[in-house]
């Protein structure tokens, strides 16, 4: 699945306004230390698109206050993303009648999130991404930078429990030396408590 710019314009302004319909503003969040548990979708963005279609995983994050708004975050996930094997021909990574690997990730990211608005954030990481698989799916280097801001929102329920959703662009650097970008579209849903 290939998204656009333009769809990605059109998947901001949604999410901005459900941010806003939902009324955010009135959701309150204590500045305690948080641990999330979520499952994350990835979406491939130009190169990485033409090798694989999208990924699926899971991460563990924790939020800790540095302010009333301000956290500092941790973030372990794993990532596997599902090749592009009905087209091998134009599949870059494909060797001929050979069956393309799955790209297994361990990304490990520390960052900062800052509540605009109660409970909608904005959020930047930085880290490391570790290809499990390497020689699965013939990679030069086995860990790569990796990027990420975002934008999201905490829910309340009860008993100091929250749902955290949010989308993200990532980019990672190749892990063939070749100076490309690994690029793409995530969501994540997570449910958090306080410590």
């Amino acid at each position: 699945m290939k998204i656009t710019l333009k769809k990605s314009i059109y998947l901001l302004i949604a999410f901005i306004g459900f941010t806003l319909g939902a009324k955010a503003q009135n959701v309150a969040i204590p500045d305690t230390t948080r641990i999330s548990l979520g499952i994350d979708g990835g979406f491939p963005n130009g190169n990485l698109s033409n090798s694989y279609n999208f990924g699926v995983g899971a991460s563990l994050q924790v939020d800790v206050p540095l302010t009333e708004k301000l956290y500092f975050t941790g973030n372990l996930g794993y990532l596997s993303f599902f090749p592009n094997n009905n087209n091998i021909g134009s599949n870059p990574e494909a060797i001929l009648n050979v069956k393309v690997a799955n790209m297994n990730l361990l990304p490990v990211k520390i960052g900062l999130k800052y509540f605009l608005i109660r409970g909608f954030y904005i959020q930047a990481e930085a880290g490391e991404s570790l290809l499990i698989n390497k020689s699965a799916i013939y990679a030069l280097n086995t860990n790569a930078f990796t990027y990420a801001p975002q934008m999201g929102i905490v829910f309340k329920l009860h008993h100091h429990n929250y749902i955290d959703g949010g989308v993200r662009y990532e980019r990672t650097q190749s892990f063939y030396g070749d100076g490309a970008y690994n690029n793409m579209f995530a969501v994540r849903v997570a449910y958090s408590l306080n410590l």
